[in-house]
């Protein structure tokens, strides 16, 4: 209640404002307080309207400058003093200061009331304000939820809350996107307002109560002073936003806001219970089919058609995994983990529907899987590495997440999705246990890397070295043209033409080149035995060079 209404309504309405008028339009009373004791505002809280007849400052008057300093830090409301009972005069600094904060000073000497009369009277109407206002908020909340039982969803209670206030307005998720806006925003003349007002909030921090704004940057003049109200559930879902024509909003109006919030937090834990059940039920489905649970493919066929599981419908399986240490996730509170993997889910998913395909993603352990089915035409494995390359550096250049990505074998019977989605972990297990980081690893089932990659890292530099020292100790330009066509030549099974062509050289360049690395190595690069020890050392050569191998001690 402010403090000009209490005024109004009680027996104080025969007192004077003897300064900060402008502040008894402004400020709340939330309690009354009678009490006269030389340390005064260390008791007193926000919202406090203190009686007094002013017998400590009698004698000191000047005191009464840091009184009203102190009452305004705290907030309270005002002070209404009875200045004859003691002949106590203000001072008029004291008022100019009363004045300069808007901090309401009342003269009660004309009441012949009593404080406690007065202190009385007041708490009654401010119990029966408080009485008044519960009644309107239980009221207007079973409004909204009478909305929300319907199936009404946001909409219904956007459009309700906005017939309330005579105001437009805005529902704005955790990332400041419009979720739901009222009819007034719809209209085509208004709407590149909600779109100004996401791009400007989402480059501010929001606060986390209810908040009167202002932002500049709206076109719309009428539509840059707001209120802003947190909406909160389990976590932070996003932000209320309400555009009055009296700004900033009190009393109903703002309750009605606060209330619409609640039920908006409500509509949404419900969203996210059915969702979380969905995803669960689709979840616990991909868990049973890898680890074995289904036992033929007509039951995975019934089960998994919801989720685009067809017969002979070829697919392959991707895992992805956050990049941290196993300590640190082990050492986690399971809440937090499954906190953290609802809130990656989403970013995720976005991430993955680059990829221009259907696909289904689940949740396996600290791992997500995705389900990405082929479509026109054979696969591209380079172009859907790439994209998950690319994928990879977006989410942790916009997200700050770092994850890495797993690629198994493709398959066409449900029942080897489990097959592939091992290989996909291989693959991921392969990367990580060479500390990568952000990686897209495919499964190889023959790859010799990985037996190199068991090997120390000073054996294999010293049997690349050994094996190249002759071609290694020329010049940079040479060392490359006769290393680079010396594995061209073996990489298509030392026929001259197609090393040309891989080249894009002329054939008797080749043989020039081949036959002066046979000269300087002294070897025969025909000899099988020979030509398998180069092979062995190129093989060497890609683990050599990759970044993120690590010296093994």
């Amino acid at each position: 209640m402010l403090l000009h209404e209490l005024i109004r309504e009680t027996i104080m309405s025969k007192a004077h404002i003897l300064a900060g008028a402008q502040g008894s339009e402004t400020r709340e009373v939330l309690s009354v307080n009678i009490m006269d004791s030389p340390d005064i505002v260390v008791f007193l809280r926000r919202g406090d309207l203190l009686l007094t007849n002013g017998y400590l400052l009698k004698d000191s008057p000047e005191r009464l400058i840091d009184v009203i300093r102190g009452m305004h830090e705290k907030g309270c409301a005002g002070l209404a003093i009875k200045t004859q009972r003691f002949s106590l005069v203000i001072p008029p600094a004291a008022l100019e200061e009363a004045d300069r904060l808007g901090f309401p000073i009342l003269e009660l000497s004309m009441i012949e009331s009593t404080l406690g009369d007065i202190f009385r009277e007041s708490i009654g109407v401010l119990l029966e304000n408080k009485n008044q206002e519960l009644h309107y908020a239980l009221t207007i909340h079973k409004q909204f939820a009478d909305h929300m039982m319907r199936g009404d969803g946001l909409a219904g209670i956007i459009d309700k809350l906005s017939s309330i206030l005579g105001a437009p307005v805005l529902l704005l998720d955790a990332k400041c996107a419009p979720l739901a806006l009222s009819e007034a925003l719809r209209s085509p003349e208004l709407a590149i307002v909600p779109e100004q007002v996401s791009l400007a909030l989402s480059q501010q921090s929001l606060p986390e109560a209810s908040t009167s704004l202002c932002i500049p940057g709206i076109g719309d003049p009428r539509y840059r002073q707001l209120e802003c109200l947190p909406i909160f559930t389990y976590r932070e879902e996003g932000y209320l936003l309400a555009f009055p024509s009296i700004y900033p909003l009190q009393g109903p109006q703002l309750l009605a806001l606060e209330q619409a919030a609640h039920v908006i937090g409500l509509e949404l834990t419900k969203r996210h219970a059915v969702k979380e059940r969905s995803r669960r039920y689709k979840n616990d489905f991909f868990s049973d089919l890898i680890e074995g649970f289904v036992g033929t493919e007509q039951e995975a066929m019934y089960r998994g058609a919801k989720y685009g599981l067809k017969p002979d419908r070829r697919a392959l399986l991707i895992v992805a995994r956050e990049d941290a240490e196993s300590s640190a996730r082990t050492g986690t509170n399971a809440e937090r983990v499954s906190a953290e993997r609802d809130r990656h889910y989403p970013i995720l998913k976005r991430g993955f529907a680059r990829l221009d395909a259907e696909f289904v993603m689940f949740a396996k352990n600290d791992m997500f899987g995705l389900l990405l089915f082929e479509g026109q035409g054979d696969w591209n494995e380079h172009a859907i590495v790439g994209k998950l390359e690319a994928m990879v550096a977006d989410i942790h250049r916009s997200a700050g997440l770092s994850y890495s990505i797993g690629i198994g074998s493709p398959f066409g019977a449900a029942l080897d999705l489990g097959l592939s989605y091992k290989e996909a972990v291989r693959a991921l297990q392969s990367g990580m246990g060479m500390n990568r980081r952000r990686f897209v690893s495919v499964y190889r089932s023959m790859d010799i890397g990985r037996l190199l990659r068991m090997l120390p890292y000073e054996e294999l530099d010293r049997f690349y070295h050994e094996a190249f020292k002759a071609l290694l100790g020329k010049g940079d330009q040479e060392q490359n043209d006769m290393l680079r066509t010396l594995r061209a030549y073996y990489d298509n099974h030392c026929n001259l033409i197609d090393t040309a062509k891989a080249l894009f050289v002329h054939r008797n360049t080749v043989v020039y080149r081949l036959e002066k690395a046979e000269r300087l190595l002294g070897r025969k690069l025909k000899d099988a035995q020979i030509a398998f020890g180069y092979r062995v050392a190129f093989a060497m050569e890609d683990v050599l060079r990759s970044d993120a191998f690590v010296r093994k001690s």
